[in-house]
């Protein structure tokens, strides 16, 4: 039996109409970060009014906003055991072309997202996660700690450091002027200061190996 064109169309349409309607469950969110933020060294030999560049480190992040209510969570050791991203959004990124050392711990010539530890008995860590490891397992700043990382470098925790409280984190790495195979990685947040020294490997005339 040949059904009619009219009735088949007749009963799509009844279909459309019973038919839940069905969004879709994967959406896009985000947009401009009007809060990302970066710091940047660039080494360089000036002799003779010149600019010939040695290396270079950057990083790159978003900036939280304090709440007075993290001085009862920091106290009550709520964050003690667990690892979170550094800064908010997406990662913090830290890209270096010479090898230095934070905190003591050797950290190679890469490209790398932050992340802060604290341990059980609340002592503060920086975690170097190398890029293409963490996009290969995809590892996202969003996801519950399945992220981990080889190169932890310990950092000192400075409470009511700071002489005004500092609304939005500022994450800085710093040379000093004398000499800037030293300087310093810093995490300001409310009061409180986060550090850790750092030693720049410059190139040097003698050093073949080092970067050009």
């Amino acid at each position: 039996m040949r059904i009619p064109t009219s009735l088949c169309a007749a009963a799509l349409a009844a279909c459309a109409f019973l038919a839940p309607t069905v969004r879709a469950q994967v959406q896009a969110v985000g947009g401009p970060d009007n809060d990302r933020k970066a710091c940047t060294l660039i080494f360089a030999d000036m002799a003779g009014g010149g600019f010939s560049p040695k290396g270079a480190v950057s990083i790159n992040y978003s900036q939280p906003t304090w709440m007075e209510g993290y001085n009862k969570k920091l106290e009550s050791g709520e964050f003690n055991g667990q690892n979170a991203r550094l800064g908010k959004n997406w990662w913090t990124s830290f890209d270096t072309y010479i090898p230095l050392t934070v905190g003591g711990t050797k950290v190679a010539p890469g490209n790398y997202y932050l992340g802060i530890h604290v341990d059980e008995k609340g002592a503060f860590s920086l975690l170097f996660l190398d890029q293409k490891t963490a996009l290969t397992n995809g590892w996202t700043p969003f996801m519950p700690e399945p992220w981990k990382s080889d190169v932890v470098a310990p950092l000192t925790l400075a409470k009511d450091a700071l002489k005004e409280s500092q609304a939005k984190m500022v994450i800085a790495i710093t040379a000093n002027e004398k000499d800037a195979t030293k300087g310093k990685f810093s995490v300001q947040w409310g009061k409180h200061e986060l550090s850790a020294p750092v030693t720049f490997q410059l190139p040097t005339a003698k050093d073949a190996s080092a970067p050009k």
